[in-house]
Parts: structure tokens; C-alpha cells; sequence
């Protein structure tokens, strides 16, 4: 039997890995196309990773790991916000 905070400490991982990768990006290259389009790749992939995580999830009966997901996949979202809002001229 699997422990029922697994898919919970998932979702909050797959968030952590992308926000480490968009912050990173920013780091290494600030106000350019390349921290941009790293963000959004990483956006695409944490949001894949959480679909499937929900895929797994929908077949138990586990509401709180449910809605760490949704909070996960809104947290994406919302960090790669800026990729988008800010996009570097030229």
C-alpha cells in the first residue's frame, strides 16, 4: 500500500522543480528569449507531469491530494505568468 501523502509531496515537487527552473532561467539569462522559452517549457512539462499525477489520483477517493494538484497547477501557472506579461523586445 502506498503512503496517502504521496501524491500530495508529488504535486508540491513537480511545482518546486518548475519554479527552480523558471527562477533559474531568470537568473542565467535576465530579460532575454532564452529564460523565456525555458519557462514555458518547463511550464508545459509541470503541467503534463500534474495531469498525469491527476490521472493516477482520480481513481482513489483523495480529495486533499486532489486539491494539492489543483494548488500546484495553478502555482505553474501563475509563475510562468511573468514569461508571458514580460516578453523582451527584439
Amino acid at each position: 500500500m502506498k503512503p496517502p501523502w504521496r501524491p500530495i509531496v508529488t504535486a508540491f515537487s513537480i511545482w518546486f522543480a518548475h519554479f527552480m527552473a523558471c527562477w533559474a532561467a531568470g537568473e542565467i539569462w535576465p530579460h532575454q528569449w532564452p529564460a523565456n522559452v525555458l519557462a514555458w517549457g518547463a511550464t508545459a512539462a509541470a503541467s503534463m507531469a500534474l495531469g498525469v499525477q491527476f490521472m493516477r489520483v482520480k481513481a482513489r477517493p483523495c480529495r486533499l491530494a486532489q486539491g494539492a494538484i489543483a494548488i500546484a497547477t495553478a502555482a505553474v501557472l501563475f509563475g510562468a505568468l511573468p514569461s508571458v506579461v514580460f516578453v523582451p523586445a527584439g
